[in-house]
């Protein structure tokens, strides 16, 4: 079965990249910028954080946020890692190469959750020598969200084969988890999420 879903994964992803390379029809001037995305959120405000010119190289887009929102009230810290692409679909990929590719730390305890009544997230937890991250991510793709990378890109080249818009975007959403409270990463993650995915809804086609 594992063979299987490895011949299926690899057939999409190459199907993919072929895909890629056709033409798209969009208006890059008209393109969602996510540096429009609101800093201010109910009780959370966002802080945007620097992110190095070889990381945006790697991406190929610059068409991306990192910030770190602060809830007023309680002081709680939750990272927000939003990517979007108009055409290239290469520039969505399971963000757990990036922390392995960059040394972050060992992964652990990686799965699906429920993040809401309307669709599942992956999580899992890097863990390294200072501390240990919840992190939990989803792509969208128009009205599609969905924990599965195959299927957003799957959807992503239908839309290219009709002609149509193949916009799409990963969502990452972390925060340190507190040893002596386990629960309350995903507590304060699920809270947080109740707040900004209306918003993600309007402003990430």
């Amino acid at each position: 079965m594992k063979n299987i879903t490895f011949i299926l994964a690899a057939i999409v992803l190459l199907t993919v990249a072929v895909i890629s390379n056709l033409p798209a029809k969009f208006d890059p001037a008209q393109e969602t910028q996510m540096s429009n995305f609101p800093k201010k959120i109910g009780d959370w405000d966002g802080q945007d954080l620097k992110m190095r010119e070889s990381d945006y190289a790697i991406l190929e887009t610059r068409n991306l946020i990192m910030r770190n929102y602060k809830n007023l009230t309680r002081g709680d810290v939750i990272t927000l890692y939003i990517i979007y692409s108009s055409d290239n679909c290469k520039a969505l990929h399971p963000p757990e190469i990036c922390y392995t590719g960059g040394g972050a730390g060992t992964i652990l305890e990686k799965g699906v959750t429920t993040l809401n009544t309307s669709f599942k997230a992956n999580k899992f937890i890097i863990e390294n020598k200072a501390s240990s991250q919840l992190v939990i991510y989803w792509f969208k793709s128009g009205n599609l969200s969905t924990y599965s990378y195959l299927h957003q890109q799957l959807k992503s080249v239908r839309d290219r084969l009709m002609q149509k818009k193949t916009s799409g975007a990963m969502i990452r959403i972390s925060t340190t988890i507190d040893p002596n409270s386990p629960n309350k990463a995903m507590n304060l993650i699920k809270s947080f999420s109740e707040s900004i995915i209306p918003v993600i809804n309007q402003y990430v086609p």
